[in-house]
């Protein structure tokens, strides 16, 4: 009876050891759901934007508030020009800014001055502003310790400053692009400018639309108006006029000689 007792508990054990073998390579699989996607701040997402934009390169025409139509030309070359409306002599002429090997040059009726060497800047009493978002403005946004708090609604970031002490390189505004880096719409210190429809084909490089003149650059003041021309020959002099004389001419008196009769 004892052999017959160890001999079911043996074979006991083998079965648990067999059921326990045979359980070693189950697994049982449960669906997980995805983590939620990490939500990108209203800053990263414009640096991204930004990114892109800055490796783009077109030729556009935006409506700017202050009237007209701003066109701008980002050559594949780096070089870029920038057409302004109505801006020189007090709001009466149209002018270019561009920046080509040769430098900076505001160019008006036809005729095109250097304003600045290549690595200079535009002085500011030439400088229309509206070339700034696309040449100077833009790649600023990419670092994150400007003082500004972004906020994003769609396609569009505002820049709110958020200090009084740091001073900006560059003031808050608006800024809109799209997905693929397109400029939308940016609005500054120089109003808004609007895109009013897709970006064509880059120039190779931009031209000037002038031939070149050491004439002087234009200003945006309104030329001031000429002095009232005065001809000193119309103006009596004090003093200077004649009164007729009260002493009779001695001429006039003097008798004819007559001689004697016989």
């Amino acid at each position: 009876m004892a052999f017959s007792l160890g001999k079911t508990v043996a074979t006991l054990t083998l079965a648990g050891m067999a059921a326990a073998a045979s359980g070693c390579g189950t697994a049982t699989v449960v669906d997980e759901p995805d983590p939620p996607p990490q939500r990108v701040s209203a800053q990263a997402a414009l640096i991204g934007r930004v990114t892109k934009a800055l490796d783009a390169t077109f030729t556009a025409e935006y409506a700017w508030s202050e009237g007209g139509t701003v066109t701008v030309w980002a050559a594949e070359d780096g070089t870029w020009r920038v057409d302004v409306p109505d801006w020189a002599l007090g709001g009466t002429v149209d002018v270019t800014v561009a920046w080509t090997t040769g430098g900076f040059f505001q160019c008006a009726a036809g005729r095109c001055v250097k304003i600045a060497g290549i690595t200079g800047e535009i002085p500011e009493d030439l400088d229309p502003r509206v070339q700034l978002p696309f040449v100077e403005w833009l790649p600023k946004l990419l670092d994150r310790h400007l003082p500004f708090a972004v906020a994003q609604e769609g396609d569009c970031f505002t820049l709110t400053s958020n200090t009084v002490v740091v001073a900006s390189p560059m003031p808050g505004g608006e800024w809109c692009l799209d997905e693929a880096g397109t400029i939308l719409s940016v609005t500054a210190d120089f109003g808004t400018l609007e895109l009013t429809g897709p970006p064509t084909e880059a120039v190779a490089t931009v031209e000037l639309p002038g031939e070149a003149s050491d004439a002087d650059p234009l200003d945006a003041k309104a030329p001031e108006k000429p002095s009232p021309s005065v001809d000193p020959s119309a103006t009596p002099t004090p003093g200077s006029s004649e009164e007729p004389s009260e002493t009779p001419d001695a001429s006039a008196d003097a008798s004819p000689t007559g001689g004697t009769g016989e």
